[in-house]
């Protein structure tokens, strides 16, 4: 469950962490919830007009928004723990070496097409789960280093957590999983 409050300005706003002041309500992070919650009593629960809500899309796209966020900052705690590998051939190295089933690679969305079928057959061949998703740009950016097009996070704590965020983003965007 997702609880949602409402700023000062009566836009819906998703607080992840359950830390935001205001008066909340709770949804269930799936497209076809939040569109029934907004036909019902939310935006009278929360005491927010309809019209300044931004309706059941505005708040799906606000909830998407929020775990993505949170998967750049779980990236950031992976690169302050030192429990991270980046770039192609550093990655490769690793899962030759011995890879962990509770590992997970992030494949930059925009990686070129040789790069992610070499990187994703490894990936397979040493049975690491991994999603698609953010752009290079963003991945090295979560991490402070140059455009990455491949980031595997070796702490599970991190990689449970950051799995979990993706599989609701896309929930939430009504896309379905990309768990290999």
């Amino acid at each position: 469950m997702v609880r949602v409050v409402a700023d000062p300005e009566g836009n819906l706003v998703p607080d992840l962490r359950g830390s935001l002041p205001s008066r909340g309500a709770y949804v269930c992070p799936d497209a076809e919830c939040i569109e029934r919650a907004s036909a019902g009593r939310l935006f009278a629960s929360l005491k927010v007009s309809r019209d300044r809500g931004k309706g059941p899309e505005g708040l799906r796209k606000a909830i998407a928004e929020g775990y993505r966020r949170r998967v750049i900052s779980l990236l950031g705690q992976a690169k302050k723990s030192g429990k991270f590998i980046s770039g192609t051939n550093l990655v490769e190295g690793e899962l030759r070496r011995g890879a962990q089933p509770q590992w997970l690679a992030i494949v930059a969305l925009d990686a070129s097409e040789d790069i992610a079928e070499k990187i994703l057959k490894r990936l397979e061949s040493c049975s690491v789960p991994f999603r698609v998703f953010l752009g290079k740009n963003e991945l090295g950016d979560a991490l402070g280093q140059s455009p990455r097009s491949v980031v595997l996070v070796k702490d599970s704590g991190i990689a449970g957590a950051i799995v979990e965020s993706l599989d609701r983003h896309l929930l939430v965007l009504n896309k379905g999983g990309l768990d290999q």
